[in-house]
């Protein structure tokens, strides 16, 4: 027997287009975020009458299409007119203002940015935008390190829109009471998908990404029900993914319960945000916490404050991202005094 028996011929592949199931996919339609999207939409027209328009935080839980949401407005946006500079910044990657700027640089094709302090870049950005209007969005804003960058925007821009998205509810609660008199912003609160619209969306990804009819009603139905449970769409994409390499990978032309059952028991090994997509410092943030084992916050914070002579509240978001992404836990304790100490790990797999 031939260890490559059961292994389909390239023409013979389950999947037609694999890239439908990524994470940063936009589909050509993005059902059950209509109304989100027109209000955003709504929030843009005073830029197209030569006044500027209104700031939003865009807020709710991962994987629900806030992102997604966003990105499908700006898209149309830039089909529809050049007369408005829509910017996209992941604040996961770009977390400090210079890098923020940097971004928008490359984004409206300024080039002449070697040996430059961030206040000058800023000027430049600020005459290219102000010669139209822009749309700003700022996704995960909580990861930013400062909240310089939004205070810039705002006093520099003329006319612009800005959406700050985020998963953390009490992020502007907790923003400098000048920011937040400034940016004075709109809430708009995404909701979580129910079951038929998680299984609309499964389908949907399921028509752009594999050969048709290869799907069986109980492995999609069986994929719908865990992404629900979890209430986050992309892992919903992840057990797609999986569930059909399964059934490729054992030579099946249909996918099956059973493919589904076995792609849910690598459910542990999901990130949705790897250790590649972080920032050098969250990366080196995850190797201080690795070379030093289950230590508190504080203990922690003391290793990290001594390379990077930075504010506890820094260190406390990178954690509660680092967290959110799954790679590392924070588990609270209790010390012998009987008072309260969280301890923070890496996740094994």
């Amino acid at each position: 027997m031939n260890l490559f028996d059961n292994i389909l011929s390239e023409d013979e592949s389950l999947f037609v287009n694999p890239e439908a199931l990524d994470y940063d996919y936009l589909p050509k339609l993005l059902p059950y975020r209509e109304n989100q999207q027109f209000y955003l939409a709504s929030c843009i027209k005073p830029l197209f009458q030569g006044r500027t328009g209104k700031n939003i935080l865009i807020t709710g839980k991962p994987g629900i299409g806030k992102t997604a949401a966003t990105r499908f407005v700006l898209r149309d946006l830039e089909n529809e007119t050049e007369t408005i500079i829509p910017i996209y910044i992941n604040c996961w990657k770009k977390d400090t203002t210079h890098k923020v700027i940097l971004d928008i640089c490359e984004q409206v094709g300024y080039k002449w940015v070697q040996n430059k302090k961030t206040d000058e870049l800023i000027k430049e950005v600020a005459n290219i935008l102000n010669k139209k209007a822009a749309v700003v969005v700022l996704d995960e804003v909580d990861k930013l390190e400062s909240e310089q960058v939004i205070y810039e925007l705002l006093e520099d821009i003329y006319k612009k829109c800005l959406f700050l998205i985020t998963n953390d509810e009490e992020w502007l609660a907790n923003l400098d009471s000048r920011v937040r008199s400034r940016l004075i912003p709109e809430v708009v609160d995404f909701y979580a998908y129910n079951a038929a619209e998680t299984e609309g969306i499964l389908k949907q990804r399921i028509e752009y990404a594999f050969v048709p009819k290869v799907w069986s009603d109980e492995a999609l139905e069986l994929v719908s029900e865990k992404t629900f449970e979890i209430g986050d769409i992309r892992v919903g994409m992840f057990l797609l993914r999986e569930t059909g390499q399964i059934a490729e990978n054992k030579g099946a032309r249909k996918i099956l319960k059973a493919h589904a059952e076995e792609a849910i028991e690598k459910l542990s090994d999901f990130k949705v945000v790897s250790s590649k997509d972080l920032s050098e410092e969250d990366k080196d943030v995850l190797v201080m916490i690795k070379n030093s084992p289950n230590k508190t916050i504080t203990e922690m914070y003391e290793i990290y404050n001594k390379k990077y002579d930075k504010s506890y509240r820094t260190f406390q978001r990178k954690l509660k991202g680092l967290e959110e992404a799954n790679l590392v836990t924070v588990k609270e304790g209790v010390t012998e005094k009987g008072g309260k100490s969280s301890r923070v790990d890496i996740v094994r797999k």
